[in-house]
């Protein structure tokens, strides 16, 4: 039998107690003269079994030819190189696999070689330039969206503002006018505001002044040119019946005829100048065909007026339910004289028949005088005397409107009405101051592209504004400017209470620049 049959099997000795997992158990053939020495790895020979049938003090001898060696204090250990890694594969390719332990035959211990590298990312040249490329690309159509997306927004409307102080207040106390001691009189000037009243606001009858809304109403449904004729129209058989009942009852009357004909502008003329009732009642059969329906147009407008102590029962005055207050006059008057066909006809002093018979003197005697363009009077037992005026006065090349009413006068005829309203209008007017705001050609103004950008604008004339001691005048700017204009073009206007001073261009006006276009905040 050869040596290494003979040989005892070996078992590793106690288990490490710093390392379980470096326990191992190996049966081999030890080589003489070779150390199996390891200092980490402890070898104990296992115990060989007992055979019961031996004598119990035989033990067996060691063979006499091996000579014993001393036992190393850590026991038999085996030494033997280490594997060889295997090589680096690609890196695409999948990841060595490495063992948790090394083995050879029956030895195993724990794997003590290099700790295995960690997969690298990944990361290649090609792929970092394909996001270098995706990035940039990103960007641009990011940036191109932005810049399209503004160009396609709507450019704002340009706007005007103005530069000018908003008022302007006039030092003094307010002037104390000529009232008269009955009845009820306003006094106001136009785009400034009411100078002063007195008598309260209790609706009385208007007697003939009523004639203004019924003028008013017609020429609001059938507008006339300055100067023009306008339609022929024809008296009905009705109102020329109903002249004897009217003459006995005093009306004053044109005196119509059956089928008579009138152009639009001379019935204006007979209601308006010579304040005649029969003309009255056609233009309502006219316009709306009964005097009923007409009487209802003439309530509407009142009241879209704001006329809010008015009522007319009758297109004439004549009945004495027809109601209002001075207040309320101004507010028509003021409204029919923006009306140019209405302010030619006020400002006739006759009425000359298109028949070729006498003209007949209207009842405004103080037409022309003191700046008076225009009125309408008024009387009846129930009323008094009755009278709505307008007049002009220019103050420092400011042309101004004065309007006012007197009503409720204690007097047989309008005359005294009339008589009272000329010493307002002299009063009103002497009261009347102006100042100036900016010299023709200062910049008071300019216009705003909304996007940052302005363009100023300059007065055409002074900016002067008129008013009374102790009113405050509000000064405001009004414009609708395009996108584009060339220097001097008129595009707004400064408002100063009663002045309207144009404003042009200091220079020419562009569209938004490109750059803020692209810069301009949501």
């Amino acid at each position: 039998m050869d040596d290494d049959a003979q040989k005892e099997p070996v078992t590793s000795g106690p288990q490490d107690e710093r390392d379980p997992d470096r326990t191992a158990t190996a049966e081999f053939s030890v080589p003489k003269k070779v150390s199996l020495t390891r200092p980490d790895i402890p070898v104990r020979r296992p115990t060989e079994p007992r055979d019961d049938t031996a004598p119990p003090d035989e033990e067996e001898a060691p063979a006499a030819s091996e000579p014993q060696e001393e036992p190393s204090p850590a026991g038999p250990t085996r030494v033997e190189p280490l594997p060889t890694l295997p090589p680096q594969p690609p890196q695409n390719a999948a990841p060595p696999q490495y063992p948790a332990a090394r083995s050879s035959g029956q030895w195993s211990v724990p794997w003590e070689g290099p700790t295995p590298p960690s997969e690298p990312e990944p990361r290649t040249k090609s792929k970092r330039g394909r996001r270098a490329l995706i990035v940039v690309l990103a960007a641009f159509v990011l940036i191109a969206g932005l810049v399209v997306g503004q160009l396609a927004r709507p450019v704002p409307e340009p706007t005007v503002e103005l530069t000018l102080a908003s008022s302007h207040a006039f030092p003094g106390q307010a002037p104390t006018l000529p009232w008269p001691s009955a009845g009820q009189s306003v006094v106001q000037v136009d785009g400034l505001g009411t100078m002063g009243s007195s008598g309260g606001a209790v609706p009385i009858p208007t007697a003939s002044v009523a004639k203004v809304m019924t003028a008013y109403v017609y020429l609001l449904g059938h507008p006339l040119k300055p100067g023009e004729a306008g339609p022929v129209l024809t008296v009905s058989p009705q109102a020329a019946a109903q002249i004897p009942m009217r003459k006995q009852r005093g009306e004053s009357l044109l005196g119509v005829t059956a089928n008579q004909r009138l152009t639009q502008r001379k019935a204006l003329e007979a209601l308006l100048v010579i304040s005649a009732n029969d003309v009255a009642h056609e233009l309502a059969r006219w316009d709306a065909g009964s005097t009923p329906a007409f009487v209802a147009k003439m309530n509407a407008t009142a009241k879209s007026l704001g006329m809010t102590g008015t009522r007319y029962t009758d297109p004439s005055g004549y009945d004495s339910q027809t109601v209002s207050t001075a207040a309320d006059q101004v507010k028509l008057l003021q409204a029919a004289m923006n009306i140019a066909a209405f302010a030619e006809i006020v400002n006739t002093r006759a009425y000359v028949p298109d028949d070729g018979g006498p003209s007949r003197e209207g009842g405004n005697f103080i037409l022309g005088r003191n700046g008076v363009v225009g009125g309408k009077t008024g009387y009846t037992d129930a009323a008094g005397g009755n009278f709505v005026f307008a007049a002009r006065k220019t103050v420092r090349g400011v042309n101004t409107l004065i309007v006012g009413a007197v009503m409720g006068q204690d007097s047989p005829t309008a005359a005294g009405a009339v008589n009272t309203a000329e010493s307002l209008v002299v009063a009103a007017g002497s009261a009347l101051v102006a100042k100036d705001l900016a010299p023709k050609g200062a910049r008071v103004a300019r216009v705003d592209d909304g996007l940052g950008t302005t363009t100023p604008l300059r007065a055409a004339s002074p900016v002067t504004v008129i008013g009374w001691p102790g009113l405050t005048v509000r000064v405001g700017v009004t414009g609708d400017p395009p996108h584009q204009a060339p220097n001097g073009d008129r595009i707004a206007t400064v408002k100063a209470g009663a002045a309207h001073v144009p404003l042009e261009l200091a220079r020419p006006l562009n569209d938004p620049s490109l750059l803020n276009r692209l810069t301009r905040l949501p």
